[in-house]
């Protein structure tokens, strides 16, 4: 489900959580920007699986290519997740480059169970960060337990910018610094939203809109102008 932001309120105040966007500012710099976000729902018994993959499109061949090129991803659990519904990963191949997975499932035998491949397994409210570029997947969830897992993702700004969108996500629209101010405004009104719901929390201070926070309260407004169909400008790189 993507549109979070705008279908849940309660969605919108976990994007302006302060702990996973100092994180975010942490591993992509004080001018990071956003990614997409959604709600991965597994379905007990019947979730499909979803073959081993890297995301990320623009940046395996450039001459600047390092682990971090294609931004990270956090999930947050609202329910426990267990070997057979959770997202698999391959430690380390984040680094490795662009990966021929056909060759590496038939080293395997042609058993997709890779042997370095580890599961995820969380509690609620537990949260992830896996580099995009990481080996990942999942299996057919067969068990009884369903996995909802909150997704959100983001970028070093220096990656987004001047590139063209890929993923079907605004393909071939330039992200220049109009695109990339209108979708990071929705990071600046989720921490006022968060604010207006915790006001004894310390909210996160995003620099990019240092000085602009009033003008990007959390209110009828900006619901109308920055959060409707906000996910009609994201940044797929």
């Amino acid at each position: 489900m993507y549109g979070m932001c705008e279908a849940m309120p309660a969605a919108l105040r976990v994007y302006g959580h302060p702990h996973l966007l100092t994180v975010a500012e942490a591993i992509n710099g004080p001018d990071f920007v956003p990614y997409n976000d959604a709600i991965f729902v597994k379905q007990a018994g019947v979730g499909g699986s979803v073959a081993w993959h890297q995301d990320g499109v623009t940046h395996w061949d450039s001459p600047e290519w390092d682990e971090g090129i294609h931004g990270f991803n956090f999930q947050v659990q609202l329910y426990s997740t267990t070997p057979a519904n959770c997202l698999w990963v391959v430690p380390g191949t984040h680094k490795q480059g662009r990966i021929d997975i056909p060759r590496r499932v038939a080293g395997n035998g042609g058993d997709e169970k890779l042997p370095d491949a580890v599961p995820l397994i969380c509690r609620p409210g537990d949260v992830t960060a896996v580099n995009r570029q990481m080996l990942h997947g999942s299996f057919a969830n067969s068990s009884p337990d369903h996995r909802i897992s909150i997704t959100m993702g983001f970028h070093r700004r220096r990656s987004v910018i001047g590139q063209r969108g890929k993923l079907n996500m605004g393909a071939d629209q330039v992200y220049d610094e109009q695109r990339i101010f209108e979708r990071s405004a929705v990071i600046q009104v989720a921490i006022d939203a968060r604010r207006q719901r915790f006001p004894n929390e310390t909210p996160f201070s995003y620099r990019p809109f240092a000085g602009l926070e009033e003008r990007f309260r959390y209110n009828r407004e900006t619901r109308a102008q920055v959060i409707h169909d906000y996910n009609t400008k994201d940044l797929a790189i």
